[in-house]
């Protein structure tokens, strides 16, 4: 008989632990927000305009150089800023942009 007594007391314990076990390995929202927070920045982060990307040849060709040791990340940097730099003070690209931008107004009013 005794052991027909602690059956449901000992359901009962069981079903609390389990029920905090599983509230506890929630992520919690804390103080930082759950701990993400700078993954969500970075994926929010806003792509920067077309004339200022590279081309996907062009940085695929820096990131085998770096990764061949060929050059530093820091290297690579410079000489996309560098890129970068020459982009904007060719005449040819300034017109080509603003060509694009015209398109663009001239779509958005439609």
């Amino acid at each position: 008989m005794v052991r027909v007594k602690r059956l449901p007391a000992f359901a009962l314990c069981m079903a609390a632990a389990l029920a905090a076990a599983s509230a506890l390995a929630q992520p919690g929202g804390g103080r930082h927000g759950g701990g993400d927070r700078q993954m969500q920045r970075q994926m929010q982060r806003q792509m920067p305009p077309p004339e200022r990307r590279m081309t996907w040849e062009d940085r695929q060709r820096l990131r085998e150089q770096v990764q061949k040791g060929q050059m530093t990340r820091e290297e690579a940097r410079r000489e996309y800023r560098e890129e970068r730099a020459r982009r904007d003070l060719d005449p040819n690209w300034q017109q080509r942009r603003e060509s694009i931008q015209r398109d663009v107004r001239e779509a958005n009013q439609r």
